[in-house]
C-alpha cells in the first residue's frame, strides 16, 4: 500500500468517524440547523491535510512549486463556492424530503446533474491551468488525488442524506 492510499484510508476512516456522528439511517433526518456545521467540518478536516497530501504525492521542483501553490489556493477558493452551492442544494432537498412531488424531484435531479457539470468544467478549467506549470502527467496526479479525497467528503455526506420518500 503507497502512502497515498495509507493516507486516504485514514482520512476516510476519520471522516467516517467524525464528529462522534452515527450513519444516518432511512428513517432519521439530520438536524439541519447542524448541517451546515456538520459540512464545514468535514471540508476543514480534509482542506487542512490536502496541502500536506498534494505536497507528499506530488513531486513539485522548486520553480513548479513557486507557481503551483498561488494557483492552487485560487482553485481552492473555487471549490469552495461549489462546495456552497451544493449546501444550498442539500439544505433545500432536506427541507423538502419528506413531502417531495415529481416535479420538485425532477427539478432536484436537474440541479445535481448541473452542478456536478460544473464542477468537472472547474477541474477542466484548472487541469489546463496546473498542466502549463507543473505539466500534464503533474496535473492528472493532482486530479487523481484531488478526485479520491472529494469521494472521501462525498461518501461522508452522502452518509447523512436520507433517500427520498
Amino acid at each position: 500500500m503507497n502512502l497515498l492510499s495509507s493516507t486516504l484510508s485514514l482520512i476516510t476512516v476519520a471522516l467516517l468517524s467524525a464528529a462522534g456522528a452515527e450513519i444516518t439511517s432511512p428513517s432519521t433526518q439530520p438536524d439541519s440547523g447542524n448541517l451546515r456545521t456538520f459540512f464545514e467540518l468535514i471540508r476543514k478536516d480534509v482542506r487542512s491535510e490536502k496541502a500536506l497530501i498534494l505536497a507528499q504525492n506530488i513531486d513539485f521542483n522548486q520553480d513548479e512549486a513557486i507557481s503551483f501553490w498561488p494557483l492552487y489556493s485560487e482553485y481552492e477558493v473555487e471549490l469552495s463556492k461549489w462546495y456552497d452551492k451544493r449546501f444550498t442544494l442539500l439544505k433545500n432537498y432536506l427541507d423538502h424530503e419528506g413531502t417531495m412531488t415529481d416535479d420538485e424531484a425532477q427539478k432536484l435531479a436537474d440541479n445535481v446533474f448541473s452542478l456536478e457539470k460544473q464542477r468537472t468544467d472547474l477541474k477542466r478549467k484548472y487541469y489546463k491551468k496546473f498542466a502549463k506549470i507543473i505539466g500534464a502527467k503533474k496535473s492528472a496526479r493532482f486530479f487523481q488525488v484531488e478526485n479520491q479525497l472529494n469521494a472521501a467528503i462525498d461518501v461522508r455526506i452522502a452518509a447523512e442524506v436520507p433517500l427520498i420518500k
